[in-house]
């Protein structure tokens, strides 16, 4: 199975050094909405344009960038991630 990586970008960025092995580009892009909706919701001042989870496969293309985003932010709740 490939690899992913989902690294942190913007205010504070930070490297996914180990990965996370998806069936695919879609299953891919789950995990990284999912990623981007627990750090918004645990850490809501993360909420801003600039921060991103940066969706990456294993040879380092740039697949997705997700925006960080939770459950409290207004207007974003019923559409997918990555069109928010």
């Amino acid at each position: 199975m490939p690899r992913y990586f989902f690294h942190l970008a913007g205010q504070l960025p930070a490297n996914d050094l180990m990965g996370h092995e998806c069936i695919n580009d879609d299953e891919a892009l789950e995990h990284g909405s999912f990623i981007a909706h627990r750090v918004g919701t645990e850490k809501p001042d993360m909420v801003r344009e600039e921060n991103f989870i940066l969706v990456t496969n294993e040879r380092g293309d740039e697949l997705f960038k997700v925006p960080i985003a939770s459950t409290l932010s207004a207007g974003t709740e019923g559409r997918p991630a990555h069109e928010r």
